[in-house]
């Protein structure tokens, strides 16, 4: 598998076919940064391909069954002393539940910070993922998230994800991030948060068995993809 994935000169190569980015600048990221003052040039914070495919039979299959496979690059940079990350979002919802998403590290390691909230200013949970190469990560339904790179080397991953969802940017706009940031020293709170509870963490892979799953190149589950139904109808899985 990791020789059919190439990242250069800011386009993807998937299975031999060349794919263009949508870039995160790091001005768009001021508005959720610990310390946007340390935002000096407009760069490229960090790089997604959306719908990927091998082939056209896989293409018109994950069409067909409402889904999408997207990949990630985040290159590794601190902004001040605070770790490059995503913006954050949450997903829209179905029938009560916002649509789940699913992870994969296919270089690098990623903290995945999910933080569900009873309110803009008060956080009910909040947990840290910590992911190394090939560890599979669930996004909880109700649950928005950030994706951080921890570490000197790039941040390569995957995702199953509905594709008819929404991404829900402004709440950690208006709250300027999540409820904690990670920096060189640790975690710190937000304070724009009025109430956050104390971070927990939960090991990835894990959910797996439940949904009939293996741990392999997260692409290839298009050869069974019914068993990725949970993510575009979460409520025949997921309790409210």
């Amino acid at each position: 598998m990791e020789n059919e994935i190439f990242f250069k000169d800011g386009k993807l190569e998937f299975f031999g076919r060349i794919f263009e980015p949508q870039i995160r600048w790091l001005n768009d990221l001021k508005k959720v940064l610990a310390n946007p003052q340390e935002v000096k040039e407009n760069e490229p914070a960090y790089f997604m391909f959306r719908d990927l495919f091998k082939n056209p039979e896989e293409k018109e299959r994950i069409e067909k069954n409402e889904l999408r496979f997207d990949i990630t690059v985040i290159p590794p940079r601190k902004i001040g002393n605070e770790f490059i990350k995503t913006f954050g979002h949450y997903h829209s919802f179905a029938n009560g539940l916002t649509y789940p998403e699913v992870y994969q590290v296919l270089e690098g390691e990623a903290y995945y910070l999910l933080q569900k909230v009873k309110d803009e200013k008060e956080v009910e949970d909040v947990i840290c993922v910590k992911a190394k190469e090939n560890d599979i990560v669930l996004i909880l339904p109700n649950y928005g998230h950030v994706t951080i790179n921890p570490t000197n080397k790039t941040l390569i991953m995957a995702n199953w994800v509905y594709r008819n969802f929404k991404s829900i940017y402004e709440p950690f706009e208006k709250m300027r991030g999540a409820c904690y940031y990670c920096l060189e020293s640790g975690w710190i709170k937000n304070p724009n948060y009025e109430k956050i509870p104390e971070l927990r963490s939960e090991k990835p892979n894990e959910w797996l068995k439940e949904f009939g799953l293996e741990k392999k190149f997260m692409y290839e589950w298009v050869k069974e993809i019914e068993k990725l139904e949970f993510l575009k109808n979460p409520s025949k899985i997921f309790k409210l």
